[in-house]
């Protein structure tokens, strides 16, 4: 039973190892995508097409809005399934009702010209200060899981030293 335990835990720390570098870089992208949107992009105010409430199969759920704005040269673009934060959905959304038709937003210039841009390239100016909170987090949690997880593997994949059984002459 204790070497199953153990065996178990060796992969733990492996993926500890391997995935919390992952989660560190990521949610490190994503904050350094945050601020080049707000500090070049250009600020509209979009109205909410749709809000999606996402349930996934484990208890997760995730909030959802396609938005749709005009840009200054009358071009209309329109982005899909924009993730918001669990708080700003309970401000926006009340008793399964959408309670704002439109919200200011920033988004980058270019991307395909057709309209249709990448969420990646908006932000939701209301909802910026906790996604930027929830990244700065995640940065530290996955730089202590990835440490926690090398020093682990270091402790549990070291070589040990059989010890010599006397041999009778």
């Amino acid at each position: 039973m204790v070497g199953w335990i153990v065996g178990k835990l060796k992969w733990l720390l492996v993926i500890c190892a391997v995935g919390g570098p992952i989660v560190t870089l990521s949610c490190w992208h994503d904050g350094n995508r945050r601020r080049e949107v707000m500090a070049n992009g250009v600020e509209t105010v979009a109205a909410i097409d749709n809000a999606k409430r996402v349930k996934r199969r484990r208890g997760g759920t995730t909030y959802k809005l396609d938005l749709s704005w005009r840009d200054a040269g009358g071009v209309e673009h329109r982005v899909e399934d924009v993730t918001i934060s669990h708080e700003f959905a309970r401000q926006i959304i009340v008793e399964d009702r959408l309670v704002a038709a439109s919200l200011p937003i920033k988004y980058m210039r270019g991307g395909t010209g057709e309209g249709t841009l990448a969420s990646e390239n908006l932000i939701v100016l209301p909802d910026t200060a906790h996604q930027e909170q929830t990244d700065a987090e995640l940065v530290y949690v996955g730089a202590g899981v990835g440490v926690v997880g090398v020093i682990g593997c270091a402790l549990m994949f070291r070589p040990r030293r059989r010890r010599r059984e006397p041999v009778p002459a």
